[in-house]
């Protein structure tokens, strides 16, 4: 088995009470966008062993003995360290029931609050002392979590993650604190620009639709959510039937068999979920811009786009990330940013959201400056429906695509998102060795047909800011 170094990538176990920011834009990518103007992954790939190297390390599928739960396993021994990734569909907080807004994010949170058996504080202090991370997170669609230890605790681990999903603690004291944090969150995001920008985005983009809420909840509803709502959310959502579970590191099949059943085996075999709907998404309304005093405008620009399963996602990938998906070199940055001098950074992205497909964008700029950069935005949008993109530009970005792929297994905890992302995705369990074939089989032209096919459509504009001056 060939051998890789890790980089354990821990945190000092805490929780993250609400998510003040978690209403960013409508695929939540903005701040992580603005750390990737800081990272240059072209230099480091261009200096990188990575560049010559091929992922060739085969995926495993365990079922368990007993119960038949499945699991995708990347098993390497080099470093002592397990990582196990799993997540509840439509787990996540666009299914909270009527009037339980901010349910799962309550639950989310809570959880890391200690187990029957054990108290907050008992239950940190045991993390802590034997170096296990177990956390959650309520996202749109689902449901995550993410368990990391050493192999020597392995077990120990095992045992607190089967007795947080099967006996959460839901103290009331916790409750209230938690309750407190959310509320104070509501207040902090109306305060803060880019949070305001998303909810109103929000709300305009998919109108009654469940995307439309607010990740962190209602004030009317949050007040009200009981420790028997929570413990029925566990009940109803931590199933079975709608589980996906990742592991990685130094763990046979053998013993990720019977930690499934140990750990998950006891789960309800089915619950009770919401059905969301595809959305109805309005691109083709007015622009919107919500007047506002400040010294940076905020833009928000969206067209539909494809899911992860469409003949088109790799061409139009590979589109987008010319037109403004790969940071400074991108055309948009190139003519809005290094050119000009207009912005601190413009960028798009595609959101693989299950409901709403759409690709979006963003930039920040003055209000002296905000039309030109939206008259930027809105030219290369054209130009590249218009003309597609050119050879050297296409052969630049396969290249880049192929060479820096395996930086995304810089961790052990990265690998076994990636493996629960393959399952949800049903990209296959070769996806690894595939993906770079899958990338150099795109040919220009269907890059071009996708750019036409995609870009043609003016993007709506939602902003924040005194741009009407």
């Amino acid at each position: 088995m060939p051998k890789r170094r890790y980089y354990q990538n821990r945190s000092k176990q805490g929780k993250l009470k609400y998510f003040v920011f978690g209403a960013l834009l409508v695929a939540g990518a903005y701040f992580g966008y603005k750390a990737y103007f800081c990272f240059n992954p072209d230099r480091l790939v261009a200096n990188s062993v990575l560049k010559e190297k091929t992922f060739d390390t085969q995926v495993q599928e365990v079922v368990s003995p007993k119960y038949k739960i499945k699991a995708y396993l990347f098993e390497d021994d080099t470093n002592p360290i397990i990582a196990v990734n799993f997540l509840f569909k439509n787990a996540g907080y666009a299914g909270n029931e009527e009037k339980k807004d901010g349910l799962a994010q309550m639950a989310a949170s809570l959880l890391d609050d200690g187990t029957e058996k054990l108290n907050r504080v008992a239950y940190r202090e045991e993390l802590e002392k034997y170096a296990i991370n177990i956390n959650f997170a309520a996202g749109r669609d689902d449901m995550s979590g993410a368990l990391l230890t050493t192999k020597a605790q392995s077990g120990r681990a095992f045992g607190l993650l089967k007795d947080v999903l099967l006996t959460p603690r839901f103290d009331e004291e916790d409750i209230n604190q938690v309750r407190q944090e959310l509320l104070m969150g509501l207040k902090i995001q109306k305060e803060q620009p880019q949070s305001v920008l998303s909810l109103v985005a929000n709300k305009e983009l998919f109108g009654r639709h469940p995307y439309a809420k607010n990740p962190l909840g209602e004030a009317k509803d949050i007040t009200k959510i009981s420790r028997a709502d929570l413990v029925s959310y566990v009940k109803d959502h931590f199933t079975r039937s709608n589980l996906i579970v990742s592991v990685a590191g130094d763990i046979s099949a053998s013993e990720v068999g019977k930690m499934l059943d140990n750990v998950f085996g006891d789960l309800p075999e089915n619950g009770k979920m919401a059905f969301i709907r595809n959305a109805d998404v309005d691109f083709a309304g007015q622009d919107i811009n919500i007047a506002k005093d400040l010294p940076q405008s905020i833009a928000f620009f969206v067209v539909p786009g494809v899911t992860r399963q469409s003949e088109d996602f790799y061409p139009l990938y590979v589109a987008n990330d010319i037109l403004g998906g790969s940071g400074l070199t991108s055309r948009l940055s190139l003519a809005a940013r290094e050119k000009e001098a207009l912005t601190y950074g413009v960028y798009t992205y595609m959101s693989l959201a299950e409901k709403a497909p759409l690709i979006g964008g963003s930039f920040s700029a003055t209000p002296e400056n905000f039309a030109k950069v939206k008259e930027i935005v809105n030219k290369k949008w054209k130009k590249i429906a218009d003309k597609g993109v050119k050879k050297q530009e296409f052969e630049a970005e396969i290249n880049y695509l192929l060479a820096s792929y395996n930086l995304r297994f810089a961790s052990i905890s990265n690998i076994a998102e990636i493996l629960s992302a393959m399952q949800k995705e049903n990209l296959g369990i070769d996806f690894l060795q595939k993906r770079n074939d899958y990338i150099r089989n795109i040919k220009l032209q269907d890059v071009n047909m996708a750019a036409k096919k995609y870009f043609a459509k003016n993007p709506r504009f939602i902003a924040i800011g005194n741009n009407e001056k």
